[in-house]
């Protein structure tokens, strides 16, 4: 008899929450960028807004799958993290390093969370989901080395 693999419904939310931090994060971004007249990244920053809600768009179908919902929450680490980006521009720097750096951290934990599911074999889930994971991956790994060189080259 053969085995019918059924994706994990939790994975999909945790996915879904590490997009919804990253669009938070970003907003977060924005309206620092703009209290401190630095509007040049708001582009980029509204381009990775984009980017994650597609990512949502492309999860949502393996939780229909199995009637379940997609969660519109944050995880509580992205909640703390944009208040601390929040301090963090008001105590160590009014400037585009500062802010890039934050983004960066977020990056990095959007990075963590997608390898810990790409690393980790336990999970229950078909070779299409996988595949379709390992496409985001790719694609925020592109959009944290540009984050990154920014950071880098920023004064």
């Amino acid at each position: 008899m053969e085995t019918i693999t059924i994706n994990d419904s939790t994975l999909i939310n945790d996915l879904i929450q590490i997009n919804n931090d990253r669009i938070a994060g970003y907003k977060k971004a924005i309206e620092i960028a703009t209290r401190l007249h630095i509007d040049s990244l708001n582009d980029i920053f509204v381009e990775y807004m984009s980017q994650s809600e597609l990512f949502i768009e492309e999860l949502k179908p393996y939780l229909e799958q199995q009637a379940k919902a997609a969660t519109d929450g944050t995880m509580v680490s992205g909640k703390l993290f944009r208040i601390w980006m929040d301090i963090k521009s008001v105590i160590s720097g009014n400037d585009e390093k500062s802010l890039l750096s934050s983004c960066e951290q977020g990056e990095d934990a959007f990075k963590k969370t997608y390898k810990d599911v790409v690393d980790n074999q336990d999970w229950e889930i078909t070779h299409d989901l996988l595949l379709l994971i390992e496409k985001q991956l790719a694609i925020q790994l592109e959009a944290h080395g540009y984050i990154k060189t920014l950071r880098d080259n920023a004064s």
